[in-house]
């Protein structure tokens, strides 16, 4: 393993072990300690039965005169010594249980807020399979880690140190000699089995993230894969991803049992030559039968902690694979929600764009030099093509992105001297996609304020026009609605959106193309509901439909990222600009659309 190797493995397991130490609260380090206690007294009695079996035989051969502790008493020590090990071990394992679920629940816990916490950025990029099944490897992983270390490790070293004390007050040093070289050969072979299989470990366990993100991606899209008739297309993409795991794997379990070899190997060179050694050193008379059996018991019980630190380094290595990508996800900057306030509002909820400019790269310009002002009260429309940097503006309101240049406004105070909770407290977005919770629609309608009375809830959905038919339904306001929403219709899961805005009592309203998806009688309907909530409070609608805006008291034009035309409806028409354009062009689709609709009627 190179320097950098070890460097990086060292540093791994110190993050490890610094962040569950950090996690842990008093109650754990308590039971932490106690159960360390307790391993270090049973690997001492394991490593000292020997020396009460030694007095026994010298005892019985008369060869060597012993101590003056009866012979009775030595019996029991050698007896006592192997169940009290067992019995401390056992009890150990009670003590440790529950701050163990303790330390998993808190670190799940920690786990979950962060992964919340992070940016929009990184949830745009991440895949949902691959983030859960880091999770899961990451537990796994910590679990590996901690039992390798503390219920493998530690006895070890305790064992070890224990046989090293009681060989160094031998007269013959060649036998502490001995036991040190196998020492010594034994941690190179196991310093190249850990490089060797931790790196046949990090890919079985990518390959196995990879394999639930593509299995995960595809369930989530099953309408899409029904749709195209795709299911043998996707199968055998996610069995070629299987197979991809299933040969990792079998790597990783041929080069442990080739590490197990080379292990194997130097114990029975070592155990061959000292008990070659011993058994001369008794036939010249210079050592006693009893020591001859403590030195033979030593190389034999030392096969046990060998095979112990053997799986304890597998358990290690496999362990911070596993936990290589959680510690990438701790390592991600998250967002500071309670951090920012250098200001208070206490305005109505004026909005303003100050020369704001977004570049997602050095090449794509999102938005170049944005004005406009949505007085407090007012509504103000944003219309444009597709990618013409609509929805961006939405992100930017919620600070979802930061702006490269320029200021957003929020009562004449700068959204960035506001904490993130603070400011989004204030906005509530309605989306174009609405993705509800599988649960209730009581759930979801008071998922937009904490603490929500039922009173609230049923208040929102009388403002979202949806209070008599949830009534209609078999369970009322305790009706699924399935995952994502798909129990409900498109127009019912937008006024769910909408009742869930309203709960909030928001500063600023945020209609993103709240419509778009839907037909014309539902739009209608929808369009209602955004009128009335929204009629005393600052709001912005963005649409792609100019008949979602033609109430607004503003309406600003979007292309290409750069505010072509600003006026009303009426205005913008006799301007007879793009805006112009496009309002005729959607009317006469409007019109067909119509048509075909009453047809069908």
């Amino acid at each position: 393993m190179s320097t950098s190797g070890y460097k990086n493995h060292l540093g791994n397991l110190c993050e490890v072990v610094a962040l569950v130490w950090g996690e842990a609260g008093r109650f754990v380090k308590a039971r932490l300690a106690a159960a360390l206690v307790l391993i270090i007294i049973a690997s001492a009695l394991t490593g000292l039965g020997p020396v009460a079996l030694k007095l026994i035989v010298d005892r019985l051969t008369g060869g060597v005169k012993v101590s003056a502790i009866p012979f009775a008493v030595l019996v029991g020590l050698y007896v006592l010594s192997p169940y009290l090990a067992r019995s401390v071990g056992e009890i150990r394992g009670f003590i440790y249980a529950r701050a163990e679920r303790r330390m998993l629940r808190t670190l799940s816990e920690r786990l979950f807020a962060h992964v919340l916490r992070l940016p929009l950025r990184f949830h745009l990029e991440r895949q949902t399979g691959a983030i859960t099944q880091t999770l899961t490897n990451g537990l796994q992983g910590y679990q590996f880690v901690v039992h390798a270390l503390i219920f493998s490790v530690l006895p070890i070293v305790t064992e070890f140190a224990t046989i090293l004390v009681v060989l160094s007050r031998l007269e013959q040093r060649a036998f502490l000699l001995f036991f040190c070289l196998a020492t010594v050969c034994y941690t190179v072979v196991f310093a190249i089995a850990a490089q060797r299989t931790r790196k046949v470990a990090k890919s079985a366990s990518a390959a196995q993230v990879d394999a639930n993100a593509s299995m995960t991606d595809s369930i989530l899209n099953y309408e899409t894969v029904k749709y195209f008739v795709a299911e043998t297309v996707v199968q055998q993409r996610v069995g070629g991803a299987l197979i991809r795991t299933e040969e990792e794997w079998v790597r990783f379990h041929r080069q442990f049992a080739a590490n197990g070899l080379y292990v194997a190997t130097v114990y029975a060179a070592f155990l061959g030559v000292t008990i070659f050694y011993a058994a001369h050193e008794v036939q010249a008379g210079r050592i006693s039968i009893g020591t001859f059996v403590l030195i033979n018991t030593y190389m034999l019980q030392i096969v046990r902690p060998i095979e112990l630190l053997g799986i304890a380094v597998q358990a290690v290595s496999q362990g911070l694979a596993y936990l290589d990508k959680m510690l990438e996800l701790f390592r991600q900057k998250s967002e500071e929600l309670a951090h920012g306030d250098t200001q208070t509002l206490t305005g109505p909820g004026a909005l303003e764009f100050v020369n704001v400019g977004v570049s997602y790269r050095s090449d794509r310009i999102i938005l170049k030099e944005v004005s406009f002002r949505i007085p407090a009260g007012r509504t103000l429309g944003i219309v444009g093509h597709s990618g013409s940097g609509k929805s961006t503006i939405v992100r930017l309101v919620t600070r979802l992105i930061e702006s490269d240049c320029g200021q957003i406004l929020l009562d004449g105070v700068p959204i960035s001297q506001l904490s993130l909770a603070r400011l989004r407290e204030s906005i509530a977005v309605v989306p174009q996609d609405t993705i509800l919770f599988n649960d209730t629609i009581a759930y979801n309608i008071a998922f937009g304020k904490d603490g929500s009375t039922r009173a609230e809830i049923e208040a929102a959905a009388r403002l979202a026009h949806l209070h008599d038919f949830i009534l209609a339904l078999p369970n009322g306001y305790e009706t699924l609605v399935g995952e994502r929403g798909v129990k409900l219709s498109g127009g019912e899961k937008q006024r769910v959106s909408i009742a869930r805005a309203a709960i909030k009592r928001p500063r600023i309203y945020v209609f993103d193309e709240a419509t778009s998806s839907l037909d014309t009688r539902t739009e209608r309907h929808i369009l209602r509901s955004i009128k009335e909530i929204s009629s005393h409070s600052t709001t912005l609608v963005i649409a792609h439909r100019l008949s979602t805006v033609v109430h607004a008291d503003q309406i600003v034009v979007l292309d290409a990222g750069v505010v072509v035309e600003q006026g009303t409806h009426e205005s913008l028409l006799e301007a007879k600009g793009r805006y112009a354009a496009l309002w005729h062009a959607q009317q006469q689709v409007s019109h067909i659309t119509e048509l075909k609709e009453a047809a069908r009627a």
